[in-house]
């Protein structure tokens, strides 16, 4: 029997029962192969955890949906874009494929994002980017996906994932914000005819966090700062940098203190400093000062030849390790192991 023909009789709305069947079948054998090759990939351990069959059904599930007439809206939409009726069995089937993987994509990367905080986190500030970029009749935030442009064709296949990956990647510079991003994916998105104006916002943000190295040793970089997200992460900030405090307090406070290198009464004093400093390093809310002046702020008979002499590198040294766990607190809660 011609698959072409159960396609076109789908799509036209005179199919059979035996019609829908042969296509949720064959849909159905497309995804579960590309989750099996998905689920082979180091970076799917999600997609392991999982019955892969059931995740098939799931993944493809509203393709099927029909309206009041009993038309099938997604099929249509996308094979009357295509002009199904000038295609070969073989482009027939090709052309399925690409709407079942396009469509297994998306529910994984939405899947991913129930499961995975660092992605929500990336995926709000995508958001919160958006809306703070004022990007009326650019690019807005509607059902899952970013639309560029007011007026959006309404059919016609998505952008694939590897489509969209390859040539953000190649624009991306280390020092871009998530503002930035949204940008070179708006001019991505306009500069082709090939596929709709739009892509999935969880797609995007699971290409982000592959394509940049969020924390290095030297900066705190989340690329994370439109306006609206200040406010945000303000708590959160605040108790990664107290627990670190604690912990290095902990660690080498009292040993500081029996090797005489930090005297009792001071050992407050010098972490309200670290603290100080350490979050202004990464968040510039203090006025510029030396570390002098800070823990001057603290201690308020210090002198500088004293401090030259006999505190400058106590509180580098805090200072420095207060940093390292910082970070490495970050890298915990944002890398995906």
């Amino acid at each position: 029997m011609c698959f072409r023909g159960t396609l076109l009789r789908c799509v036209e709305s005179v199919y059979d029962r035996r019609d829908v069947n042969r296509l949720i079948k064959t849909s159905y054998n497309i995804a579960l192969s590309y989750l099996n090759m998905k689920s082979a990939s180091k970076n799917s351990f999600f997609l392991r955890e999982e019955n892969i069959e059931d995740l098939a059904w799931d993944f493809i599930a509203d393709l099927f949906q029909k309206d009041e007439e009993g038309n099938l809206v997604a099929i249509q939409s996308y094979f009357r874009s295509c002009k199904l009726d000038e295609l070969s069995e073989e482009s027939s089937l090709i052309e399925l494929r690409k709407l079942v993987f396009t469509k297994v994509d998306d529910n994984i990367f939405r899947f991913y994002g129930e499961k995975d905080p660092s992605l929500r986190k990336i995926i709000r500030n995508i958001k919160l980017a958006v809306k703070d970029q004022e990007c009326k009749n650019r690019v807005c935030y509607r059902d899952g996906y970013l639309i560029v442009g007011d007026v959006e064709e309404p059919s016609g296949p998505m952008m694939p994932y590897d489509f969209m990956s390859i040539r953000l990647c190649s624009r991306l510079r280390e020092n871009y914000q998530i503002p930035d991003v949204i940008i070179e994916v708006i001019d991505i998105i306009n500069s082709q005819n090939e596929y709709r104006k739009r892509f999935s916002l969880v797609g995007l943000a699971s290409i982000i966090r592959e394509s940049y190295v969020l924390l290095q040793d030297d900066e705190f970089n989340t690329f994370t700062n439109p306006k609206a997200v200040n406010n945000l992460f303000e708590k959160e900030f605040d108790i990664f940098l107290d627990d670190s405090v604690d912990k290095v307090k902990t660690t080498v406070g009292d040993r500081y203190i029996k090797k005489g290198k930090l005297k009792k009464e001071y050992l407050n004093l010098y972490f309200r400093a670290a603290s100080d400093i350490v979050r202004n390093d990464f968040k510039e809310e203090l006025e510029s000062s030396s570390q002098y002046e800070r823990l001057k702020s603290y201690v308020n008979d210090l002198d500088y030849e004293q401090y030259r002499e006999n505190h400058r590198p106590v509180l580098e040294y805090i200072v420095k390790l207060i940093r390292q766990d910082l970070i490495e607190n970050y890298r915990k809660e944002w890398v995906r192991f």
